[in-house]
């Protein structure tokens, strides 16, 4: 019983010290919520630019899920996929997404 005790006061003296120096590290930031959408059947690519590889092509109905977007410098808003498939839609290729 006495050296469980000395085992809990050792242990939250280390911890004391590490929050008083700065030892202990936080969590990273929580990843960017994904938007699940729907495709109208366009292509995910390599870039934000129709020009791009294309990485997979969607059909029509296929779910798609999308992190971020960006407005590339044609002036044409695209999306971050996560899901079929990591790359870039174009905004016009997805049922809810606004462009």
């Amino acid at each position: 019983m006495l050296t469980t005790r000395v085992r809990t006061f050792a242990a939250a003296g280390v911890l004391a010290g590490a929050l008083m120096t700065g030892a202990v590290t936080t969590a990273p930031a929580q990843a960017a919520a994904t938007t699940y959408d729907e495709s109208l059947g366009g292509p995910i690519r390599s870039c934000a630019a129709a020009s791009c590889a294309v990485v997979l092509q969607t059909s029509a109905g296929q779910s798609v899920d999308w992190d971020s977007s960006k407005v590339n410098s044609s002036g044409n808003r695209w999306y971050h996929t996560v899901f079929p498939a990591t790359g870039w839609i174009y905004c016009g290729n997805l049922r809810y997404a606004p462009c």
